[in-house]
């Protein structure tokens, strides 16, 4: 149930933002392709960088449990902060990448 509710709600903020960018600029079929192409390039970024983020806190970790005495849990890593910030690493390279 909740699954269809998000859906149900992200597809009304989609309508309504199509409609209001369609009153300031033009929305054809190669505008909507090239968006939808941003959005599946930021997408495989994000994962890029989640498993790089990832596999490197893993490798602090598992150094730091060896050279201290402290023990540090691997669920330090889950973090929403970090799959923000993952997100954001994305967005920015993306429109880094976009530019140039």
């Amino acid at each position: 149930m909740e699954l269809i509710f998000v859906i149900i709600l992200v597809a009304i903020t989609s309508v309504f933002g199509f409609a209001i960018a369609r009153r300031t600029r033009p929305v054809t079929a190669a505008v909507l392709i090239k968006a939808i192409g941003r959005l599946l390039d930021w997408a495989g970024l994000f994962t890029l960088f989640m498993a790089a983020n990832l596999g490197l806190g893993f490798l602090f970790v598992v150094v730091f449990r060896e050279l201290t005495l402290h023990f540090v849990s691997l669920y330090q890593l889950e973090s929403i902060l970090l799959l923000i910030l993952s997100a954001a690493q994305a967005f920015v390279f993306c429109q880094w990448h976009n530019r140039a």
